[in-house]
């Protein structure tokens, strides 16, 4: 629509930070007439006194009837932020997800790019407070933040005695002498690599006169130098770490430095994620083998007439070169390739297997970087719609949240590990799962998707068999390396011949200290973190809970704590039964940090390491536990299902699934699916290059039919049994779920509000709505639970079936006594 701007009085729509179930409109001064653009954020007031930086949607010259439209403050970009392809993901996610624009906005949006005005900033550490190129609102602001360590947006309002004063503080931001206060409490700083090279002057001339000197007058500098020559023949190309380097030569950094005084070598650092691992220009794509290639040729057919491939192979099957055959096609036509990875902390193997295909192409965006940092990828994403000559940003590879990004020229999303859990957001809103939305995303860019695992969710198969996606089947292992041998040890039989070791039976102890011997590596999964789930007393069973949430206190023995895993929770474990004060209080069950501690018994000699969510708390803590198992610094790792996503380790001949019936016992439809999916996953871990593996399942109940379908490989017969189970009982993929949780702190009147709600949806749906019932865990931050299942034929409209749930949750809240339960409402649960 064109605009007179002189002539046409202007308002804008907006999409305001809030979760507000409708747009908000303003009113645009003629001074900014010109400036405003769909895309584009605007400062606006909401309310009496607060500031927000709101999103423009759209632009038009209708006065709104019900309220007196306000001016917008300012414009504060140059391009928009948000482009039209964007907004229609986000119309469509709204609408599915049952959840407001201003949340999704909250979703997609880094937090720098939402300033409001409780925001909090303070210095940017980098910032040498030098005041005296500041202009006078700069330095009244830099003036007060040396008395006052932050200050709110409203405190600088009142400060520099203007009443808009986000312009300025993004001004400052850009010029870095700013910074969110949120960017600090990620304490993100992107981890330094250090690597060794030859300086500019070592040539073969100067190495031999170096040589003849270090051989005369510095032994250990040359056992260096000459170790440093030796990693750079055996791999050409490759940069040197310089810790490897250390290591290898068993030399420390004096040494190295005499070296580098000397101009023999350098030292020089990159960011882990930003920066390429190697010297030697970019790495060609290996050339795929006969299965791969069948492959390749067959997704590329099936694109023609398929939005969306399931590609279904086998762990180590090579899924991953053929998906870097496919960017490698998107590259050439100047698309852009989005590869979605489930978790990124615990890929930085494919990370870097990209990297050394797409050099400088490549972008990564993730929330282990900080709010600043996320800014600049999307900004780079922008300016690439702008200026693509400037810079070609073609590969982007992140984990869900990549999905927001601003796409210009999207050709390819490659959904990698696609049945994972973590691609599903639970909280808070929007409620979304990155796979299915991928497939919306590449639709609305007419791009293509690609979704790829050996352990398929269910519904993904179904859509794939039903001709919905197509399908791509790999069933051998690269190079023909033979699939793990399972073994299933019968642990109830183990206890009565006594064959049990605490929590080992004797064959997985026997085959953990041949692999050792051999000088293999094992590895043990445990899909439950902590030392003990609880602490029990012997006398009268009393259990220690959280006050907050209704369940018991998980006992870490590093910190000597009990936590809650819900709310954080903590506690010092106690000496005697708060309820009857015996002190014969005993642990219950065991946890990857028990497993850790008793298995170093066993193997007192060996190095032995942890990969669960407590072990990689910290910054890089991750990176080191897998470059340490990578470059066999360790010999037993053990883990929860961390393990299973995305690692490719050469040396590991032995799994060890520890109890897997505390994964198939849960109460839960999905239960086999995810049981089937971690077993055979963690299994795939075994024997992935030079011979074959073995893989060791602990459990009480061997005759289970998912044991027999690990064991067998079968993921079709697991699909075909599961999918009896599924019909019967209508779960997807026959029905669509969709649950809804009400919330109260009181319990009292969470019951009474929650049966009314209930009786309420089910004069509209009838028999198709199921509850409400009290979850497993009740209780959730000193909130009370209620849940509500909603069940819905595949055949009905989807449409239809949300906006009569939205009716009857409208009118349900028009009630004033209503208006304090909390409902939320989830779309196709996990």
């Amino acid at each position: 629509m064109q605009f007179n701007f002189q002539t046409d009085t202007l308002f804008v729509d907006v999409i305001l930070p809030l979760a507000l179930p409708q747009l908000y409109t303003y009113s645009v001064p003629a001074e900014f007439a010109s400036q405003v653009s769909a895309g584009k954020r605007a400062v606006v007031q909401f309310g009496k006194q607060k500031m927000y930086s709101a999103l423009i949607r759209n632009i038009h010259s209708n006065k709104p009837e019900a309220y007196e439209a306000k001016p917008i403050a300012s414009v504060l970009d140059q391009f928009p932020m948000v482009n039209e392809q964007q907004f229609q993901l986000w119309d469509w996610m709204s609408d599915y997800y049952m959840c407001t624009l201003g949340e999704i906005m909250n979703a997609a949006f880094p937090s720098a790019f939402k300033l409001e005005s409780e925001t909090k900033v303070l210095f940017n550490p980098a910032y040498e407070r030098d005041f005296t190129n500041l202009e006078e609102k700069e330095f009244l602001v830099a003036e007060a933040l040396e008395l006052n360590k932050e200050l709110t947006l409203h405190e600088i309002s009142k400060i520099t005695g203007r009443r808009n004063v986000i312009p300025l503080v993004k001004t400052m931001i850009d010029k870095g002498i700013l910074m969110l206060r949120e960017e600090i409490e990620k304490n993100f700083k992107p981890k330094k690599n250090v690597f060794i090279k030859l300086s500019d002057q070592a040539n073969d001339e100067f190495l031999q006169g170096i040589f003849d000197q270090l051989e005369r007058k510095a032994p250990k500098q040359l056992h260096l130098l000459m170790n440093f020559m030796k990693l750079q023949s055996e791999k050409p190309g490759e940069v040197i770490h310089k810790d490897k380097l250390l290591k290898t030569s068993q030399s420390d950094n004096t040494v190295l430095k005499q070296l580098v005084k000397k101009k023999v070598l350098e030292v020089y650092e990159q960011d882990e994620f930003f920066s390429l691992e190697t010297n030697a220009g970019l790495k060609d794509k290996a050339e795929l083998n006969e299965d791969q290639q069948a492959a390749f040729l067959s997704v590329k057919e099936q694109f023609k007439e398929q939005q969306a491939v399931l590609l279904h192979g086998v762990t180590s099957s090579g899924k991953t070169e053929i998906y870097i055959h496919l960017i490698d096609e998107q590259i050439k036509q100047g698309k852009q390739v989005l590869y979605l990875l489930p978790e990124i902390a615990l890929t930085t193997q494919i990370i870097n297997r990209l990297k050394k295909h797409y050099g400088d192409k490549l972008l990564i965006y993730h929330s282990r970087f900080n709010e600043r940092d996320r800014a600049e990828v999307w900004n780079k994403m922008i300016l690439f719609q702008h200026h693509p000559d400037e810079k070609n940003y073609q590969v982007i590879i992140g984990a869900r949240s990549a999905i927001f990004l601003p796409y210009s020229k999207l050709g390819l999303v490659i959904v990698d590990e696609e049945h994972d859990g973590s691609y599903k957001q639970v909280d808070p809103a929007p409620r979304y799962h990155a796979r299915d939305t991928s497939i919306v995303l590449s639709n609305i860019q007419n791009a293509k998707t690609i979704l790829g695992s050996a352990t398929p969710a269910i519904e993904s198969y179904f859509n794939a068999l039903s001709g919905k996606y197509g399908l791509v089947s790999l069933h051998k292992r690269y190079a023909d390396l033979q699939m793990p041998l399972i073994e299933v040890v019968n642990l109830k039989e183990a206890k009565k011949k006594n064959l049990l070791k605490t929590f080992f039976s004797q064959t997985l102890l026997h085959e953990s200290q041949h692999a050792l011997i051999n000088h293999e590596q094992v590895i043990l999964f445990q899909n439950r973190r902590g030392f003990a789930p609880m602490i029990e007393c012997q006398n009268c069973s009393w259990i220690p809970h959280c006050i907050n949430c209704d369940v018991s206190l998980t006992f870490h023995k590093k910190g000597n704590v009990l936590r809650c895993h819900y709310c954080g929770y903590t506690i010092s474990p106690p000496s005697k039964c708060a309820a009857c004060g015996d002190h014969d209080l005993r642990m219950r069950g065991y946890g990857t940090e028990r497993i850790e501690d008793e298995i170093s018994v066993f193997f007192p000699d060996k190095k032995i390491a942890r990969l669960d969510l407590d072990s990689t708390r910290s910054k890089n803590a991750y990176q080191q536990v897998i470059a340490g198992f990578e470059n066999r610094d360790i010999d037993i790792l053990v883990g929860t299902q961390m393990i299973t996503k995305g690692l490719d380790f050469d040396h590991v001949s032995l799994v060890g699934i520890i109890n897997a019936d505390s994964l198939m016992a849960f109460p839960h439809f999905r239960a086999h699916e995810r049981s089937f999916q971690l077993m055979a996953q963690v299994s795939g871990r075994a024997g992935r290059k030079f011979k074959r593996g073995k893989v060791i399942i602990q459990t009480y109940h061997p005759e289970n039919p998912i044991i027999h379908f690990v064991v067998e490989n079968d993921y079709k017969g697991f699909y075909e049994y599961e999918l009896k189970e599924r019909n019967k009982f209508k779960y997807p993929p026959y029905y669509r779920l969709t649950e809804i949780r009400v919330k109260h702190r009181d319990e009292k009147k969470l019951e009474e509000t929650s049966l009314a709600f209930a009786k309420e949806l089910k004069a509209v749906f009838g028999k198709r709505l199921l509850g409400p019932v009290t979850p497993v865990v009740s209780k959730v931050k000193n909130y009370f639970l209620r849940t509500m299942m909603l069940k819905i034929e595949r055949d009905l409209s989807v449409i239809k079936i949300k906006k009569m749930l939205g009716t009857a949750m409208d009118h349900f809240k028009k009630e004033p006594e209503n208006r304090s339960l909390v409902i939320q409402v989830d779309v196709d649960p996990l």
